[in-house]
C-alpha cells in the first residue's frame, strides 16, 4: 500500500543508535579486574543502557585451571557475561579462517580426513625473534601457555572437529570443546620435549636468572575418539629459532602396495 506524503511535514526524526564501547586488553591476565573495577569506579560503564559495552581479554586466560575458574569469579562480579569476549587474535589468520572453508566445502578432503587416510598433523608456530623487551611477561608463562595451549590448540580443534550445526560461533565451539575433552592425557616423560634458548636469561627483563621457563617445546597428542584414533598431533612452538614457520601439515598415508616408487606421505 502507498500513503501519500505531505511535502511540508517534518522529517521523522531518526531513532537514537545505540552506542558500542569496547575495552580491548592485551595486557596480562592479572590486570583484567582492576581494570574492569577502575573502569566502574571512573564511571565510564554505562548503567543507563545507552551504550553497550564490551570487554575483550587476550590470552592467556590465567596460568592453570585455579587461577582460570579465580579470574571467572573475579570479573562475574564486574562484568556480565554476555559483555566479555575471551579472544584468541590467532584465530583472525587468513590460515586459521580458511580451514573452516578447507573441511566443510570440499567433499574431496572431507572424504579422506580420518585416520583411515592421514598419518600424522603438524601444526607449528616457529619464530626468529627471541624474548627480549617483554621477559617479564613471558618468564611467567613460557611458549606452552603464550603459543602452545590456546594458539596451537586451537587450530588443532579446527583441523579435528565435526562438522558443526552452522558457523554460529555457538555452534563452532561446541564441536572444538567435544574434540579436545577427546584428547588423551598428555605423558609428559614420553610425549612432550621442552627446551630454552641460549641467551635466554642474559634478557635485562627476565628478573629470575635461575629461571627454567621454556622457551620451545613440541607435544604429542591424541584425539581418542571414531575420527582420529592413534593418529599423533604434533604441536611444536619456539622462540629465537633458525626460521620463521607457521604451518598446518596434514601427512597422508603411503599408498598400500605403492612401493618405494609410489606416493609418499
Amino acid at each position: 500500500r502507498y500513503r501519500r506524503a505531505d511535502d511540508d511535514a517534518p522529517a521523522p526524526a531518526p531513532a537514537p543508535r545505540r552506542r558500542v564501547r569496547a575495552y580491548y586488553m592485551a595486557v596480562p591476565p592479572f590486570l583484567y579486574a582492576s581494570i574492569c573495577r577502575a573502569l566502574r569506579a571512573g564511571g565510564l560503564r554505562s548503567p543507563d543502557g545507552a551504550t553497550t559495552d564490551r570487554f575483550v581479554l587476550e590470552k592467556p586466560f590465567g596460568r592453570d585451571l585455579e587461577s582460570c575458574r579465580e579470574l571467572c569469579a573475579e570479573l562475574g562480579a564486574l562484568v556480565r557475561e554476555d559483555e566479555a569476549y575471551r579472544i584468541d587474535h590467532y584465530l583472525g589468520k587468513e590460515l586459521v579462517m580458511n580451514l573452516l572453508v578447507l573441511r566443510f566445502a570440499n567433499t574431496v578432503v572431507e572424504a579422506v580426513w580420518s585416520r583411515r587416510h592421514v598419518a600424522r598433523v603438524e601444526v607449528c608456530c616457529l619464530e626468529t625473534v627471541d624474548t627480549r623487551g617483554r621477559g617479564g611477561y613471558f618468564d611467567a608463562y613460557g611458549i606452552i601457555r603464550d603459543v602452545m595451549q590456546n594458539h596451537l590448540a586451537q587450530v588443532m580443534a579446527l583441523v579435528a572437529m565435526e562438522q558443526p550445526l552452522s558457523l554460529e560461533a555457538r555452534d563452532v565451539k561446541r564441536e572444538k570443546v567435544k574434540v579436545l575433552r577427546a584428547v588423551r592425557p598428555l605423558d609428559a616423560t614420553r610425549d612432550l620435549i621442552v627446551g630454552q634458548y641460549d641467551g635466554y636469561l642474559d634478557d635485562p627483563t627476565v628478573s629470575n636468572k635461575q629461571s627454567v621457563t621454556e622457551t620451545f617445546a613440541a607435544a604429542r597428542l591424541y584425539v581418542d575418539n571414531p575420527r582420529w584414533a592413534g593418529v599423533p598431533f604434533l604441536l611444536t612452538a619456539g622462540k629465537a629459532l633458525s626460521e620463521k614457520l607457521v604451518e598446518v601439515r596434514v601427512v597422508f598415508r603411503r599408498v598400500a602396495g605403492g612401493g618405494r616408487g609410489g606416493a609418499g606421505a
